[in-house]
């Protein structure tokens, strides 16, 4: 068995790692997350809106989703309204999100899934107190690694 695959699965942190998908949409995503939240019988966790945030936005776009995760039984869903400008297609719609306890770790994961495929944003402290980075891994999987800080 590789060295590496031991650090980091059979760590105890890889046990508490979380994953969760997270749902991009093109302006109605609060109206997705009402929906989903009566299909589902789900309870909204958070709510966050771009108005408010350190992000240039423009002024029409401030009440938009940021970032929402509504929790279905024990199973979480996050969902945002994509950044102005982005495209948003199908099949790009879908993430996979790590929570990660341990940065190091964390750190190791982003590299290794990062090898042949694409970086959209770095690994970097993030004005919602957290560690955060995003990637497209060489089979066009979309993930997003996030370590709180707090």
């Amino acid at each position: 068995m590789e060295k590496w695959f031991k650090e980091v699965f059979l760590e105890p942190n890889f046990l508490t790692m979380i994953i969760k998908p997270y749902l991009t949409f093109y302006g109605n995503a609060e109206e997705a997350m009402n929906f989903y939240i009566a299909v589902f019988g789900a309870e909204m966790v958070a709510l966050s809106r771009y108005e408010g945030s350190p992000m240039d936005i423009p002024e029409e776009y401030g009440n938009k989703i940021l970032h929402a995760e509504i929790r279905v039984a024990e199973q979480s869903i996050l969902l945002c309204d994509a950044m102005p400008g982005s495209e948003v297609t199908n099949g790009s719609r879908i993430s996979l999100n790590i929570d990660y306890p341990q940065i190091m770790e964390m750190e190791s994961l982003f590299k290794r899934l990062g090898e042949g495929g694409t970086i959209q944003m770095p690994l970097q402290d993030t004005f919602w107190g957290a560690r955060f980075g995003m990637l497209t891994d060489k089979f066009g999987i979309s993930w997003m690694l996030n370590c709180d800080l707090n």
